[in-house]
């Protein structure tokens, strides 16, 4: 049978989702944007998450904005999550959809969101266009992308070394794989965040600490849901501070703005759409 990308990405995504916790939290990367982001995410009365996953920031996003309709929607069976994490709130939709072909009327949402999705599509210019389409003008979407690291000589090398043995591991079955993840999770927690929380107490070596490779960890198994996505993912697109604002700007938007997540690699980037 041959291999569809596209579906198996359906499926990866869905049994990580499945193994996640769906207790509301109180923060999740929607918190990390917001702090990077100096002018407020939610605005006006219907916001969508694109590729909301188990549904944490949905969830965190209506929780606090309760009159914000939010509109969430995933490829994969992690809406039965968001389903189940947002039952109680009145505000939330969600909808199993590509990212690639959302079912909704030009020019409906006021903002959108969507954190480390569109990088695992087959084609990430459709999915920000697919967004536009659906955004009012001049109204603001929000992304997450990976970052290449191409002035990184050891992220660059570490990601070219996952990238090449992920020809192998994206075929192991998904259970296998996760439990590898919280294996390797605690490992990777000890060569790499703990020398990297050191690093960050002397301000001489901060530089080093930024640059280290999974620096984010918060304890020993907090990197394997990181991991399991780094080795199984089927598709994997990365991105130039440059080829991010050229993304944008080839898809119609303004006022294109870059940044990072405190301690965190990868892009923050957002834009305005332009009037129509």
């Amino acid at each position: 049978m041959k291999y569809n990308k596209v579906k198996e990405t359906e499926r990866t995504y869905g049994y990580l989702w499945k193994k996640e916790n769906t207790s509301p939290l109180k923060e999740w990367h929607f918190n990390h944007m917001q702090e990077v982001i100096k002018e407020p995410i939610v605005r006006g009365s219907i916001g969508i998450e694109i590729g909301s996953g188990c549904g944490y920031d949905t969830y965190i996003i209506a929780k606090n904005n309760s009159s914000v309709m939010m509109v969430s929607v995933d490829i994969s069976d992690g809406v039965k999550q968001t389903k189940a994490l947002s039952v109680e709130l009145k505000n939330v939709k969600v909808v199993k959809c590509s990212a690639l072909d959302v079912p909704f009327k030009d020019k409906t949402f006021d903002f959108a969101y969507s954190f480390g999705v569109l990088h695992h599509t087959d084609n990430p210019q459709k999915g920000l266009l697919e967004i536009a389409k659906i955004l009012k003008k001049d109204s603001p979407v929000f992304l997450y992308l990976y970052e290449n690291h191409s002035e990184n000589f050891i992220k660059s090398l570490a990601i070219k070394l996952i990238s090449n043995l992920r020809v192998v591991t994206i075929r192991i079955p998904s259970k296998l794989l996760y439990t590898l993840a919280c294996i390797l999770s605690p490992l990777v927690f000890l060569s790499f965040t703990v020398p990297s929380k050191v690093l960050r107490r002397f301000k001489i070596k901060q530089h080093y600490a930024e640059n280290m490779p999974f620096n984010f960890g918060k304890g020993l198994f907090s990197l394997r849901g990181d991991l399991y996505d780094r080795f199984g993912a089927p598709i994997e697109h990365r991105f130039s501070r440059q080829e991010v604002y050229d993304l944008f700007m080839n898809c119609g938007f303004y006022n294109i703005s870059i940044t990072r997540l405190k301690n965190t690699a990868g892009w923050v980037v957002w834009g305005y759409k332009k009037q129509c």
